[in-house]
């Protein structure tokens, strides 16, 4: 509603009246991280460990490498710095797996689908970025073809995130990539 030379927005929108106005927006939230929600982390966990992928049912513990010896290793190089950029969610993560009862299935699944991924790595002699970048396109492509049949609410880029975030979680648990064998470095 304009009145003279000022103008009010209702909606606590933008207002301008007159000739020849400059207008310049700052989003000050954009800065702040994000944490995906709950949720939505859950879901996502949940139809992954739903997800018709045969295992092995063995789930041993081994000795976890530092995390940037064993990117060093595998000759990662892009996903450091995606989940550098997803970390800040570790905790989220942790939190909703410590109750969640299918996590150690989530897990072998994940690794499942690395290993089948890690034989094609080895016969074609490829780096750490394209086991991460095909083990989250398998696994991307599983939970939204199973959100779509479940009419899910998942959102593209919760997925992703979640995703991110679930195997970072089973890279830190030794179950993506190889760890750095003793004595190598």
């Amino acid at each position: 509603m304009a009145i003279g030379s000022n103008a009010r927005s209702g909606d606590n929108g933008t207002s301008i009246v007159g000739d020849n106005n400059t207008l310049k927006t700052f989003n000050i939230g954009s800065q702040t991280p994000r944490i995906l929600n709950r949720s939505a982390i859950f879901d996502v966990c949940k139809t992954i460990a739903e997800l018709d992928i045969e295992y092995d049912d063995e789930y041993s513990i081994q000795t976890n490498s530092d995390w940037m010896e064993k990117f060093e290793y595998n000759k990662v190089d892009l996903y450091i710095e995606v989940f550098d950029n997803y970390s800040d969610g570790y905790d989220e993560v942790s939190k909703v797996l410590h109750s969640y009862l299918k996590k150690t299935i989530m897990v072998k699944k994940i690794r499942t689908v690395y290993l089948e991924v890690e034989k094609v790595r080895k016969k074609e002699k490829l780096d750490g970025d394209y086991v991460i970048e095909q083990v989250f396109r398998r696994l991307k492509e599983e939970v939204c073809y199973s959100a779509l049949i479940s009419e899910s609410d998942l959102l593209d880029e919760e997925v992703d995130e979640a995703i991110y975030l679930i195997m970072f979680y089973a890279f830190t648990k030794c179950k993506l990539l190889k760890p750095v064998p003793k004595g190598e470095v």
